[in-house]
């Protein structure tokens, strides 16, 4: 019994958080890259992925940054931190800048951002100097005025500014030309006002007590009149800071500031350095990404903080999301023409907000690669063993750990060139049934299309002749993705690529199987369709087509019928005084659909952002974009859905947010113990939205008083009902014990709950 109370306890407390942000956008940046540190006081802000995070030294805490608590934009290229005016200067790799002061507090200065230039807009570098800071661009020098967030001035030198700084007022440029040089004095929006001081091509130029140093390949130089040797020096990485030069290769750090000292250093992967002047600390990262910061003392160094890190995913890369039972699991490792600079392949998974990063997979004794992952499943007896797949092959994980790799050398997959390598074996499409049994595609293969390893990890082929590709001189299908089980035990696949774009059906029972190639609509209308990205089954049994030109839908009954030419499109009437209606997002690129509790359609696009569909596929009630939401890119690989929170999880190629919906999973029967609302009691300071769960679908609800005094009612989303508190005129109710009547659409079975109101 006390157990079944705090299971409950738990999940009125899961609920409730949920509940609380209904309507609002969650972030999850990653951070398992330092970049860059900038020690601001008693703050030290730190670029990592292109991510940001602060540690704040006074007592200890970590915090986040990103479009949803704030920050105007995604994907950080450079931070620097201005100390007149205690603020972080942050610009993306769009162009877009912001101001952060150690309060949280954000100024946006999008002019830049915005504004058309025939030039390249890249922003190499910052420099710092009093309230100014000079952004460093493949055109010339942006001068910001940090005190005022504005942009001042902007120098087109027609030249690549690699760096700059101020020296005796005047502004040297290192750029790809070599040094040119402008007397502030004049007017330096002239070009011509720009002078060449040398034809010597330098990384960086900085002014260290009114020296002026520059750094190249190998060495430091001075400037005394002319430029001269100061010191031959070796390093991976440099950054300027506490007004020092910082050198750092795998276990030294080389400080400058005018003569020469080195540091030793423990490890061997460091990518960032800084140094604050102001308490003698140098800050560093550690291989595991985390931050910590040392003080070298006469017995050595002394380590002072140690093991700090933001949590969050380690990649920003999200190719396919899949929610199980409150936990998401992630893969990726992305594409490149280069097959040698794919990125890496990464599994992770989030429970709670907590992170948990899957074992790397190091192939070099079979001369293979563990990249590109953009699929995988979670086995349904067991939710900590996967398996993920991608352009490798398969491999499975239990607890996190890397156990098995099946590639053309130990099991019936092929490979998908005339070769006994290894590397390249396309397994996009995995699912498991409810047995246990692992399905899967293997595109590109000869002989073999549709695998099964079975529960007692038996493989078993299931060769069928529809799903070779004469365009692939009788090979397997390209590309076949997004693989689903529907209701009535169909294996559906989507071929994503232009060899015969199509979809495709393999009973899992019979073994049967259609590709379905065709796009011709319900009122005769043929579609050249180039791309099939995707396939989802609604609550009703249609299975659901994203292509490049829109969605379109098997209905249930063309399945049942076994109709393989036609395709329905959904009629959005116009409204507008005629009888015209239009196909529902025709034209528009989808790249994922979700279905959740209460039937409506999460729909990803490339470059559309996400649109949600009602239920009765007839209105558009959210047109997310990137411009008028947190949307964090209008680019969506793939879109998950949390049916006990109706949390929306979103896959973009800047990384992964979400979004709190008011639909979670229905419930088959409604009881006084699975019917309840929360908040309750709802305080007088409360101002959301009051939840009631573990509805049927379709639910009928009516709040009364308890007089029996109708004040709202409406239908359940999937196995949620949301109300505002407020009775049908839009005022907020008196305070006191309001019933909630609920009953299944058909109108049997009802239950009652109460919320007690507090003004």
């Amino acid at each position: 019994m006390k157990r079944t109370i705090l299971l409950l306890l738990t999940m009125i407390q899961t609920l409730w958080l949920s509940a609380s942000s209904i309507g609002t956008w969650n972030c999850f940046p990653a951070y398992g890259e330092i970049q860059s540190i900038q020690p601001a006081g008693k703050m030290v802000y730190v670029l990592s992925s292109k991510g940001l995070f602060s540690y704040n030294t006074s007592d200890g805490s970590v915090q986040s940054y990103h479009k949803m608590n704030g920050l105007s934009d995604c994907f950080i290229n450079h931070i620097a931190y201005c100390q007149k005016t205690k603020q972080l200067v942050i610009v993306y790799d769009n162009q877009n800048i912001d101001l952060l002061d150690n309060n949280g507090n954000v100024i946006n200065i999008s002019d830049y951002y915005n504004k058309s230039l025939s030039s390249e807009k890249t922003v190499n570098s910052i420099s710092v100097s009093g309230e100014y800071a000079y952004l460093n661009t493949a055109f010339g020098i942006l001068k910001v005025n940090v005190e005022k967030g504005e942009i001042s001035d902007t120098y087109s030198l027609a030249k690549d500014v690699k760096s700059s700084c101020i020296l005796n007022g005047v502004i040297f440029a290192a750029t790809t030309q070599g040094v040119w040089c402008g007397d502030m004095k004049k007017n330096l929006l002239d070009k011509d006002n720009w002078v060449k001081n040398t034809d010597n091509i330098y990384q960086a130029i900085y002014n260290i007590d009114n020296h002026l140093y520059a750094l190249s390949e190998n060495a430091i130089y001075e400037y005394q009149n002319e430029w001269k040797l100061r010191e031959n020096v070796n390093y991976s990485f440099f950054s300027f800071s506490g007004n020092r030069i910082l050198l750092g290769n795998n276990n030294s750090l080389r400080m400058f500031n005018g003569s020469m000292t080195t540091v030793p250093v423990n490890g061997d992967t460091h990518t960032a350095f800084a140094y604050d002047v102001d308490n003698n600390l140098f800050w560093s990262n550690q291989a595991d990404a985390k931050l910590y910061a040392f003080r070298q003392t006469e017995g050595g160094l002394q380590n002072i903080i140690t093991d700090i890190v933001a949590d969050g995913p380690i990649s920003n890369e999200f190719n396919y999301l899949r929610v199980v039972d409150n936990t998401l699991y992630a893969c990726s490792g992305g594409p490149s023409p280069d097959i040698e600079l794919f990125t890496p392949g990464v599994v992770q998974s989030m429970t709670n907000g907590e992170w948990t990063i899957y074992e790397n997979v190091d192939l070099s004794d079979v001369q293979s690669r563990y990249i590109c992952l953009n699929c995988l499943d979670v086995d349904p007896r067991n939710k900590q063993h996967v398996y993920v797949s991608g352009r490798t092959g398969l491999f499975e994980f239990l607890n996190g750990k890397f156990i098995n790799y099946f590639s053309n050398h130990n099991s019936p997959l092929g490979s998908a060139v005339d070769s006994d390598k290894i590397y390249y074996v396309l397994v996009y499409g995995i699912r498991f049934d409810s047995a246990g049994n692992l399905w899967m595609f293997n595109s590109q293969a000869k002989d073999v299309n549709i695998l099964c390893l079975d529960n007692t990890g038996k493989w078993n082929s299931y060769p069928v002749d529809a799903f070779f590709d004469s365009d692939l001189n009788g090979r397997s299908m390209a590309a076949m993705q997004h693989a689903i089980i529907d209701r009535r035990g169909y294996l559906w696949l989507a071929n994503n690529n232009y060899h015969t774009p199509s979809y495709g059906c393999f009973n899992i029972n019979n073994h049967q199987a259609t590709l379905y190639t065709h796009f011709t609509n319900q009122d005769g209308t043929s579609y050249r369709v180039d791309l099939v990205r995707t396939v989802a089954e609604d609550k009703d049994g249609n299975i659901w087509v994203g292509t490049n030109v829109g969605p379109f839908i098997m209905t249930a009954e063309n399945i049942k019928n076994g109709v393989t030419d036609e395709v329905y499109q959904v009629k959005v009437p116009r409204n507008d005084g005629t009888n015209y209606a239009d196909y529902l997002l025709s034209g528009i690129d989808v790249s994922c659909i979700a279905i959740d509790g209460g039937n409506r359609k999460w729909i990803g696009t490339n470059g559309q952002g996400v649109y949600l569909i009602s239920a009765d596929n007839i209105t558009e009630i959210h047109h997310f974009l990137e411009s008028d939401s947190k949307l964090i890119s209008n680019n969506i690989n793939h879109i998950a859905i949390n049916d006990r929170t109706g949390e929306v999880f979103i896959a973009t190629d800047k990384g992964l947010c979400s979004y709190m919906s008011d639909a979670t999973a229905t419930s088959e029967e409604m009881t006084d113990d699975n019917v309840y609302a929360y908040p309750n009691p709802v305080e007088p300071d409360y101002k959301g939205l009051i939840t009631v769960v573990g509805l049927s679908y379709n639910a009928d609800v009516k709040i009364t008083t308890s007089n029996g005094v109708l004040v709202a009612e409406g239908r359940s989303n999937g196995g949620t009902f949301t109300w505002d508190g407020c009775d049908k005129k839009g005022h907020r109710v008196a305070s006191g014990v309001y019933m909630v009547h609920t009953a299944t659409s058909d109108g049997n079975s009802g239950t009652v709950c109460k919320i007690a109101i507090v003004n």
